[in-house]
């Protein structure tokens, strides 16, 4: 009893004099920042465009704050000291890098934000095919402020597989693999549109080449990464009038994919890319499709097409060094010995990988 007595003052005290050992940011003293972009001037230096919102008569508008500096941080410094209150980050969506900087080591780009315990890990990355501030300074697109635009673009196809779910934070633990590298959403300007053009790709930190939008759905179904859903449109013939009688459109319904190391030898590594998939048609403007022996052919044609396309998507990837399907990762794992002994920057460009594709047609609409 008498041990309580005296611990008890002791513990009201402690809890009185540390209650407010916290750190705060108040919203109402900040700037907070939706989107940036960076570029690269002609002298090396960085070009930093940030949207800030801001607020008209209860109306959110968008203010654009640019600043040019030797590092992020430094850019950073001379918006704060243009904008009033404090330029806060922290709210971040996207951030575009302009092509120059994706060329460069784009990491050497990123450290603040990693270093940064407020930094918005979980905002958006892409690619701009020219200045990342030529977007950013529309400052709106289709009467969506310009931020909301890229981020719900990126959200609503990442859910159709036609770009891959990354982020900051994601991209971070891929730009140090030695067995896999990445890629991201890339966007150009086009009049007074953005659009999403596809997906650029990166060896290692740095930007190497782009796939399309065709290309990028038909490796994220050789990756296993079909998302909710995946559309895709085939050409199964030709000299059919009218031209769009050539072309069969359908939906991945189940797409299950294996990678699997055939031969592992240094200069003379051999994979095989097999996916097993059920599709739907969706548009087929020959019919018929009540006739089994028009569905296996279709299945077979399908097959010849996709494996086709996975085989001209696989030699752009190895054309730009980048490997996305992760063989480097498997021959690390699984075949380490011989791993050692490759340099991998050098041998993956002319490995063989052979795509492979095995089609069943299990739905065809809702009329027969």
């Amino acid at each position: 009893m008498r041990c309580a007595r005296i611990l008890l003052p002791l513990i009201v005290i402690f809890t009185v004099f540390t209650a407010g050992c916290w750190d705060q940011r108040l919203l109402k003293e900040s700037r907070l920042v939706y989107g940036s972009g960076f570029d690269l001037t002609e002298d090396g230096k960085i070009y930093t465009s940030s949207v800030i919102r801001d607020f008209v008569n209860g109306v959110p508008t968008n203010a654009v704050v640019h600043a040019t500096g030797d590092t992020i941080r430094d850019t950073r410094i001379q918006m704060d000291r243009k904008v009033s209150g404090i330029f806060q980050p922290s709210k971040n969506r996207v951030f575009l890098l302009g092509e120059k900087v994706a060329k460069q080591d784009i990491y050497s780009f990123l450290d603040v934000f990693y270093r940064e315990p407020n930094s918005s890990l979980s905002a958006n990355l892409g690619v701009v095919k020219g200045k990342a501030s030529d977007i950013i300074d529309m400052k709106a697109t289709e009467n969506t402020l310009i931020a909301e635009y890229l981020s719900e673009i990126i959200a609503s196809e990442v859910q159709v597989t036609s770009i891959p779910n990354v982020n900051i934070q994601t991209v971070c633990t891929l730009m140090f693999d030695e067995g896999k590298d990445f890629f991201i959403p890339a966007f150009k300007k086009k009049g007074e549109e953005v659009v999403l053009d596809g997906t650029a790709m990166f060896h290692k930190r740095s930007l190497t080449g782009y796939l399309t939008g065709e290309e990028t759905t038909l490796l994220l179904i050789m990756q296993g990464e079909k998302a909710k859903t995946a559309r895709y449109v085939t050409k199964i013939s030709s000299g059919q009038k009218p031209n769009k009688n050539n072309y069969i459109t359908y939906s991945f319904k189940k797409a299950k994919s294996n990678l699997k190391i055939v031969s592992s030898k240094p200069g003379n590594v051999q994979a095989e890319v097999t996916v097993n998939t059920k599709i739907s048609i969706v548009e087929y403007p020959q019919d018929h499709l009540i006739d089994p022996k028009v569905i296996v052919k279709l299945e077979r044609k399908i097959e010849e097409q996709l494996t086709k396309k996975a085989e001209k998507t696989i030699t752009k990837i190895q054309k730009a060094n980048s490997d996305l399907l992760g063989i480097g990762r498997e021959l690390i794992a699984y075949h380490n010995a011989d791993w050692k002994q490759m340099k991998w920057d050098k041998e993956y460009p002319d490995i063989t990988i052979i795509p492979k594709f095995n089609v069943e047609i299990v739905g065809h609409g809702i009329i027969n």
